[in-house]
């Protein structure tokens, strides 16, 4: 996998904590009270459609799931 920058990988953090790819972006950019909704939604599902980024959340989410012994069915 390619090597995320620190703020990809913050996204990616904040995207498996709080579910919300707006508020993972947020968090993780820097983003002026005065920026339009529509803009942190587009950059954020840009973020997400990243494969890298994308990547990076799965395996997070699996980390979670075997941190709290969730099994697939």
């Amino acid at each position: 996998m390619n090597k995320l920058t620190p703020k990809q990988s913050k996204f990616a953090e904040e995207y498996v904590n709080t579910g919300n790819a707006s508020e993972a972006y947020r968090r993780a950019y820097d983003v002026s009270p005065d920026t339009k909704l529509e803009t942190i939604n587009v950059n954020a599902s840009k973020l997400l459609s990243d494969t890298n980024i994308s990547l990076r959340v799965q395996e997070l989410k699996t980390k979670e799931a075997e941190a709290f012994q969730i099994t697939r069915k």
